[in-house]
């Protein structure tokens, strides 16, 4: 039996919690600030429902085989004290976030070398604590190594799509030109499609092109095809389609400017490569943010 504790039940963290409940194999615990009795998902290939361990404080756990982090970038200190009592010498981690700083946000918590860097493609919803509605398929991108190897095999199910990559950069920073595109979303506090106006979609543009610069300093290959491509699909979203990012200043939750905006900078300005448009982008999200409540 393989024990497995996520931290972090979200629509992510809980939709890959009620997939690794289906294989016997594994024993699921769930870390959570709210208790809930079941999990409940709704997928397109049927509803799944779990009844994890679930956990409030870190004191009531007991060491594990694996750990997921699906928390929000910025929340990552708060999950130090779990690790610290989920882990012991054959722990690993999966760090399942946005952004590309999956192994460098645990550095000094937990070894680099036990830990399982992911790039999940998986459109979700929750609607309430143990309830989520899982919307598409889910695609999850890992290194070419052993430890990747063995957390693609937790889970057991044909469902889910999983690509091993030499090179895992390329899949993080393609990841993040959409990410840090949404952030028009969240400046303008439009809907996804506001990528059909064309000053949002020259904003959008310039946006990715500072990523994909970017990312090819760090060692990723992007091919310039991809700023279309991102905004034909923003600009064909449903009404009503609305990105994480989106959503967090609606709710006036701290948004992830840092992960999606504030890293082009920092790397940019490491490399040499002017980053204005992502600059500005984290400069105002983090201003809209310390006004909340204001």
């Amino acid at each position: 039996m393989t024990s497995i504790a996520i931290i972090g039940p979200g629509a992510i963290g809980g939709t890959l919690a009620a997939w690794l409940s289906k294989n016997s194999a594994n024993q699921v615990s769930i870390c959570a600030r709210t208790a809930f009795e079941q999990l409940v998902l709704d997928t397109p290939f049927g509803t799944i429902n779990s009844s994890p361990t679930i956990y409030t404080k870190p004191e009531e756990t007991q060491p594990v085989d694996w750990v997921i982090v699906a928390t929000k970038t910025y929340q990552v200190v708060s999950i130090i004290p779990w690790l610290n009592k989920l882990c012991y010498s054959g722990t690993r981690v999966a760090v399942v976030q946005n952004g590309v700083e999956h192994m460098s946000c645990l550095a000094g918590s937990f070894p680099p070398e036990r830990t399982v860097p992911v790039v999940i493609d998986c459109p979700a919803m929750r609607s309430a604590p143990g309830r989520i509605k899982q919307l598409g398929p889910i695609d999850l991108a890992l290194p070419d190594d052993q430890h990747s190897l063995d957390f693609a095999a937790l889970f057991d199910h044909e469902t889910i799509t999983v690509r091993h990559l030499k090179n895992w950069q390329t899949a993080a920073w393609t990841k993040l030109c959409t990410n840090a595109s949404g952030a028009v979303c969240a400046l303008t506090d439009q809907q996804a499609n506001i990528a059909k106006n064309p000053i949002a979609a020259r904003i959008m543009e310039s946006l990715i092109r500072e990523v994909i610069a970017v990312g090819r300093a760090e060692g990723a290959e992007i091919d310039d095809t991809i700023v279309e491509t991102i905004i034909a699909s923003q600009s064909s979203a449903p009404d009503g389609a609305t990105n994480s990012i989106h959503g967090d200043l609606i709710a006036k939750n701290p948004m992830e400017w840092s992960a999606r905006n504030g890293i082009v900078a920092k790397l940019g300005e490491k490399h040499g490569i002017a980053t204005p448009y992502n600059q500005m982008a984290a400069d105002i999200l983090q201003l809209i943010e310390k006004s909340y409540g204001n």
